[in-house]
């Protein structure tokens, strides 16, 4: 679980948790390239940043290939109405073969995954956000 950022700690605190799921819905970091995969997505806002938040949550996730390989955004990302709640959840699912199978060397077919968090009010980026770092995956 990973805090959250905020421009003025009378908002705080927040948090915001990751995890991946296979195709078969269980807690994995070794994933088939040939089947679709979840990024289930948690997070949590004060009830004062919930009472003056307005806009929308953008969930986004991205891999940075370990050794030469893809870096990319995977799956599309999320928008979640802000209504509110100090509670919000998404899914991001990742499409079958999005990152290659079976990979030739140099490439080593393992990711780190990060996902983003960000705010946005009237369409702009705000200076709150958070992101989860990890975990490592292979594809194979």
């Amino acid at each position: 679980m990973a805090a959250m950022q905020f421009p003025n700690i009378l908002l705080g605190p927040g948090a915001f948790d990751a995890q991946i799921l296979d195709n078969n819905g269980a807690p994995s970091t070794v994933l088939e390239a040939n089947a679709p995969f979840t990024i289930k997505c948690n997070w949590s806002v004060s009830a004062l940043a919930a009472l003056l938040l307005g806009g929308q949550w953008q969930l986004a996730a991205y891999v940075e290939s370990i050794g030469p390989g893809p870096e990319q955004e995977i799956g599309a990302a999320v928008t979640v109405p802000l209504n509110g709640s100090t509670n919000y959840n998404a899914n991001i699912v990742v499409p079958a073969n999005t990152l290659p199978d079976n990979p030739a060397p140099p490439l080593s077919g393992t990711y780190k995954v990060v996902m983003l968090l960000t705010h946005r009010n009237f369409g702009q980026v705000t200076d709150v956000a958070g992101v989860v770092e990890g975990p490592i995956v292979r594809i194979g």
